[in-house]
Order: C-alpha cells, then structure tokens, then sequence
C-alpha cells in the first residue's frame, strides 16, 4: 500500500508542477446534455449562398460563413453543418488570386480564409475512392502580434461523431464528452490530461463527412465546451502554449465526405494515414505478455521476478515474454541493474532463457540529477536544454519533480547514445527487449529547446517513437504507450494505464472504446493494459477483464490468477487457448494492415456503416469482419443484451444460429461465458 500511495504522490506532484509550466487543461468525465442551434440570420439580412466543389455550400451573412453538406451527396437524411470564424462577422469575399478552384474571404481583423473545391495537392498513400475533400486555411495578416485564429465549429448533434484521439473516460462515439479549449498534443490521460499519449487529428461522423487537421498546425480543440454541442478548432501560439515557438498562428484542414463512416474512413486512411512497415512478433501476439508492474510495484528483486516466472510455468500458464519493470536500476537514468537487488542480473536472465521465456526491460527517456547518466548526458549537451542558455532543462515526472532531465530525440548523437546504452542490456545481460514509457510532449514544459527544432512539439514523440522502432529490429517484441503520425513505426501500442474497477474513468469499460479509437487512427497492434488494471482487482473483475482482453491482438497479464484461486487458474488457460487458438487469425489480420491499414479490431458498423444500432455500440467489437465479441463490463451481472448486424451468425457458446440484425436481451453470461459469434453468411 505505501508504494501505491507513493506513486500517487509523485503523480500529483508531477502533475501540479506541469500544470502550472504548460498551462494544461485537466478534467473529469462528462455528463454532456447541452443543446444549441446555429443563429437563422434576421429577415432583413443579406444572405450568399455559394458553391464550392461537388458537395459544399457556403452561407455567407451577418451571423458568420455556415459550411453545409448537400444532402443529396450522402446517405444521411440531414446535412452537417460547420460554422467558420465563429462568433465573428465582417467576412468579405475577395478574388483568390492564382487559386480559381475556391472562394476567399478577408475579415476586418484581418484573417483571411480560403476554402478551396479541392483539397491542397498531395500525393495519397494508397489508392483513394469515393471521396471528395475540400480544404479550409485561415491564415493571420502579415505583420501582426495575433496569437489566435477564428474558430471553426461543427455541429455534432444528429449524428454520431469519432475522435482520433486517446482520452482517460474513452468513449465510443465522442458525442458525451465535455472538453474546453485545449492543445491538441500528445499527453498523459492517466495524470488528468485531456487528450492522452495516441492522438490523430482524424475525426469522423456517421453523416459520411470527416476532419483532418494538417498536422502541423498549432490546433486547439474544444467538444461541447459551454454546453454546445460542437467541435470547435483553432490555432493558437506563443506564451503559455505548447507552441511558443510558432511566430503566427494559423489553422488548416481538410474537410471530406464520402457515402457513409466507412468509405470515409478507407477514403481518408488511404489519403493520410501510413500503414505498418511490419507485424509485430508472432510470439507475443500468441500468448500473453507477463510484467512486474501491477503485482509488485517497484518492490522487485532478482528472486521476486524468478519466483515469479517459476510459478507462471508451475501453473501451467503461456508465457511469451516478461517485462521487468520499475525498477531494476539503483537511479532513474542510470540503465544498469543495481547490484543490491540483482547481484546477478545476467544470470536471472539466463535463468528466465531456461524456463523458455524472454526478458524485456522497462525504459524511458528520463534521467534524474542524482543518477551519473545525468551529469554524463549534460557534459555531451545530449539533454533538452533551456531557452535561454544550454543547462539542461528541467522536467517533473510520476518519478522526479523538476529535478530531472530529458534526452533529445531530435539529436542523432543523443539518440545513437540510448540506442548503444539499451545494446549494452542486449549483450551484457540477454536482454530480449524494452518496454518503453512516456515519450509525450507533455513531458516538455515552458519553453525550452532543442538541436534540431521541429514544427510541433507531438514531432518529440514521433521521434521518440523512431528510437524505439530502432532499439528491436529483429525479434520486434518491444511496446510503446505513445504516437503521433507513427503508423509506420509497426510497434505494439500499449493503451495508457487502467484503474482496477469497473468505471468509465480509466476502468474496464474504457479498454473496447480505446482499441476501436487506435484503430481508427490507423495503429492496428493493440496492446491493453494489464488484465484487471494496474491495481488490485477482485476475482470477478479478473475474469471479465480476461474475457475482454481474449480477442484483442496482444494479452498482458500482471496479478497472477493463483491469487484467486484454482479455479481462475482454470479459467485463465482456457481463455489464454482460445486466444492461441485464433492467433493465426489475428496475426493474418495483422499482415493485412501492412497492405491495407485496417484495424485488427473493428466496430460494428464496419460491417453495417447504416446501421443506427449498430454505430454507437462501444460494448461490442469485431475481431476482423466475422468474428463478434461482447464480453461482460458490469459487476455482478450474469446477462447482458447483444446487438448482431445483420447475417447469420453462430453462436460459439451454444452452437446456435441466430439470423442478425436484432438483439439478443438478457442473454445468459455466467462468469466463466465470454459471448462471440461468427459470421457464417
């Protein structure tokens, strides 16, 4: 318990110290029941409608330019509508120059905006169908001290809306939540952060019509803030943000429709989003992944983790690789075993190599002042350093507050360092590989810089992400918790760490909306957070986190079932076979996101995109297109109702065949049933 407390401590302190550097926004979980309706402009105004491209109109009066989609492009029965400079008036049409596919316009302040019929010219990463995209760009006048763009909102009421992005109360569609303006970068939603460690600035709605923010842009975005049903952006610089290093402010994105969620989605991943290099390790994706973290805390030592491993293979339980967590070293930053706690480090390893099974590491990109790494690393000036002079620049994290440092991914020499520091573990002690923690902007607060500055700060953690993939080009067994525009990096995305219980903050509901969210954004190799979360769960929460995690593409487990006794010992073989005994499946499926980017794990309206039962199911999912999945999220419930699309589909509990496109009430789940279905037809 005092170790529990303690890491609570430090993250708040941790979280307190960012707070005020970065000026973050933090929140809880919504309950959103606003309601609001765009302005009708006065009888006496003067209104302009005009035409851009094949499906958007442009509404220009005294209440703002209102983008409409026109109904007769789509399947949806009303148009979505999005509302340019909002709140602002003043917009006057100008010729847009060498630019004839679109229309411009200057506002008084000086903004101008350009929608164009075509979005800007880029090469698609694959081949694209069925749709259309229009471009908007707000750009600020020359000359000016203007931090702030006009914000674009869009209407989410009548449809249901997606977010690219992780989030501690994640839901499945994003119409609930409740988010003030806040910058859209890479963060930490187990601390309270608003937008957590994934994040893609991709968002879609059931009307066929979707968002893509070009990636540099110094976004801001804001859901339902005040009671409105919108989600709003602009883009914002200088002090107190994240890009203080940005000279003006400007917003860019795409809008594009296609006939529906699904062709929307192919359309806009085969337009923007990479697909993997490679699959992860057939290994790992075929049995679980053990760690250290959830069962043991930091209190590890060289025969806490052999007795361990010894009772997974006493207990009969596979076992594909185990991950030695905090902490292993004697200072954060110093990567070597401490010898008061493992007086034989490469001898534990090859004790774990007899047992058959491999030995990864926990790492990070933090080193504390009172580690030798650190003194080490600000000699070579391989640390972040600050603004005005090259001290390097200190951090707060869950493990130091503000008397840390952190590594430059953007310094090839300080990178070519870590990757020689973690082969040093390869050689020295068989390390197999690494489990790799943080890595997101967050982590860089006020202002500081860099070797090579890049264009946003999300960059850090694609670049961090680029180290990563580096560090285990071979067995490809190691994990990441962070990504941005890192679809190609192939790695196992771990979801951010889960409370043990059965809420919708960081609980077991929050594990199937987080991996239809991943593979929206376009990273298919999803790997949940521990079974039972990163506490201390109860036999019952055990098996309904088991069964949830039983088809998703990797299994980590860290309180062992013999906690609860036999009789989850049983169980957890069980699930762990059936797991086995699709792993060729889910691993096909993992080489088809190599050439189509598609998710491994699916929502239930990629097989019925019209279907308004099945589109805001969050309780459900599909393990590729016939495979049905709708484990227990409730504590003491011994039934649950089950949507299936339509189709036959068989029930592999009970052998029945039960035609779709109706729900199954009260469907019986004793606690040892994980419902699923396969498609026949």
């Amino acid at each position: 318990m005092s170790s529990t407390l303690n890491y609570v401590f430090a993250l708040v302190g941790a979280v307190l110290t960012l707070s005020i550097l970065s000026g973050i926004v933090y929140h809880v979980c919504p309950n959103h029941t606003g309601q609001w309706s765009y302005k009708t402009p006065e009888a006496d105004d003067i209104v302009t409608t005009l035409s851009v491209g094949p499906w958007a109109r442009l509404t220009s009066s005294s209440s703002g330019l209102e983008l409409t989609a026109k109904e007769r492009f789509t399947d949806s029965k009303l148009p979505v509508r999005g509302y340019l400079g909002r709140k602002k008036s003043g917009h006057n049409m100008v010729n847009c120059k060498n630019k004839k596919d679109g229309l411009c316009f200057n506002r008084k302040d000086g903004f101008r905006l350009e929608v164009f019929s075509s979005a800007i010219k880029r090469k698609p990463i694959r081949k694209v169908k069925d749709l259309d995209c229009i471009t908007i760009s707000w750009e600020p006048p020359a000359n000016s001290s203007i931090k702030e763009t006009p914000e674009d909102c869009f209407d989410l009421s009548g449809f249901h809306w997606f977010g690219g992005f992780e989030e501690s109360c994640q839901t499945w569609p994003m119409n609930g939540y409740n988010i003030n303006s806040s910058a859209f970068i890479t963060a930490d939603s187990y601390m309270g952060r608003v937008f957590g460690s994934v994040i893609e600035g991709i968002f879609l709605s059931s009307s066929g019509l979707g968002i893509i923010v070009e990636e540099t842009t110094p976004l801001y975005v804001s859901i339902n803030q005040g009671g409105l049903p919108h989600l709003c952006l602009k883009g914002k610089v200088g002090e107190g943000t994240p890009f203080f290093n940005v000279t003006k402010p400007f917003l860019q994105y795409d809008v594009c429709l296609s006939a529906n969620v699904l062709t929307l989605w192919q359309g806009i991943s085969a337009r923007h989003i990479p697909t993997p290099a490679f699959a992860p390790s057939f290994e790992v994706i075929k049995r679980p992944i053990w760690c250290t973290w959830a069962v043991y805390y930091d209190k590890i030592n060289q025969s806490i983790i052999l007795d361990y491993a010894k009772s997974i293979r006493a207990h009969n339980l596979s076992v594909s690789q185990l991950e030695i967590d905090d902490s292993w070293t004697l200072h954060y930053g110093d990567f070597n075993f401490t010898t008061d706690r493992f007086p034989d480090a490469a001898q534990m390893i090859q004790n774990l190599t007899d047992l058959g099974i491999p030995a990864t590491v926990w790492v990070h990109p933090f080193f504390n002042k009172d580690s030798k790494t650190y003194q080490l690393l600000k000699e070579k000036g391989f640390l972040v350093k600050d603004i005005d002079s090259d001290n390097p620049h200190s951090v707060s994290w869950w493990r130091s507050k503000n008397e840390s440092g952190i590594l430059d991914v953007t310094n090839p020499d300080a990178v070519q360092w870590y990757l020689d520091t973690l082969n040093y573990l390869k050689v020295t002690f068989n390390v197999t590989s690494f489990k790799f923690d943080a890595g997101e902007a967050i982590w860089y607060p006020g202002k500081y810089k860099v070797q090579n500055p890049v264009a946003s700060p999300n960059y850090l953690s694609s670049k961090y992400i680029d180290l990563a993939l580096r560090s285990d080009m071979n067995q490809k067994r190691q994990e990441m918790r962070v990504g941005f525009r890192s679809q190609k990096s192939s790695l196992m995305m771990r979801i951010i760490d889960r409370e043990s219980d059965w809420s919708h903050t960081l609980g077991i509901k929050t594990v199937i909306p987080a991996s239809l969210v991943f593979g929206m954004m376009g990273y298919p190799y999803i790997l949940p957070d521990m079974v039972g979360g990163d506490g201390s769960p109860d036999k019952e929460l055990f098996i309904r986190w088991l069964q949830v995690s039983t088809f998703l593409p990797v299994i980590q487990i860290s309180n062992p079932p013999w906690r609860f006794g036999d009789d989850v010992v049983q169980l957890t073989r069980k699930f762990l076979q059936l797991h086995e005994d699709y792993a060729d499946d889910i691993f096909d499926l993992a080489l088809n996101a190599i050439k189509t980017g598609e998710p491994i794990i699916r929502p239930l309206w990629w097989i019925a995109p019209q279907d308004e039962d099945a589109l805001p199911i969050d309780t459900e999912f599909l393990l590729g297109n016939n495979l049905l999945v709708a484990p227990v999220l409730e504590w003491g419930a011994r039934s649950r109702d089950i949507y299936l699309p339509s189709g036959q589909w068989r029930d592999e509990n009970t052998g029945e065949i039960v035609q779709g496109g109706v729900w199954l009430l009260n469907y019986a789940v004793p606690l040892e049933v994980l419902p699923y279905f396969t498609k026949i037809a």
